[in-house]
């Protein structure tokens, strides 16, 4: 008898833990809105990848697909696609990115955060799009800016990949 219960608490246990895996929209936004803070808190990782004068991070799986430009690189994880913009007349604690975001009235931002601290300026923000399950994403710290679109369930590793990178740029 004692088998039975504990197979049936074992199961209890696993739907419990496979339920939690399933977050919502809010709450990916609002764990992918906080690791970005924590990253732009943090130093920025080494860079790994070299384009012209700006050394970058990418994580495993990135990989730059077009940098014929070096201000505006693409760059891709599997079938995601993600564009970053560099304005290297911008200062670190530059706003520009930021301001363009909030006086552009396409824009549906469902969420934003910012961080400044020690001359630094970055944010992030979640924007809806036309397809129900998919969002824009942007991250920007100074004159560096990525962008992509991901779909519901990618939205928080998205976030915290990016700011990564973002947060990495180096201009020589």
């Amino acid at each position: 008898m004692s088998r039975v219960w504990l197979q049936a608490l074992g199961l209890m246990l696993l739907l419990l833990g496979l339920s939690g895996c399933n977050q919502s929209v809010d709450e990916q936004i609002a764990s992918g809105l906080q690791l970005t803070e924590t990253v732009f808190a943090e130093e920025p990782e080494a860079y790994t990848d070299k384009i012209g004068h700006v050394q970058l991070f990418l994580p495993s799986k990135f990989k730059i697909d077009d940098s014929s430009d070096a201000y505006n690189i693409l760059i891709s994880k599997g079938m995601d696609s993600y564009i970053l913009f560099i304005n290297d007349r911008e200062k670190a604690n530059s706003k520009l990115y930021y301001n363009l975001l909030k006086e552009d009235s396409s824009k549906k931002v469902i969420k934003e955060t910012t961080y400044e601290k020690n001359g630094i300026f970055g944010f992030a923000a979640v924007s809806k799009t036309d397809n129900k399950d998919e969002f824009e994403l942007i991250v920007s710290c100074g004159g560096v800016k990525m962008t992509t679109i991901s779909q519901a369930k990618n939205i928080e590793n998205n976030l915290h990949e990016m700011t990564k990178i973002v947060h990495s740029v180096k201009i020589k």
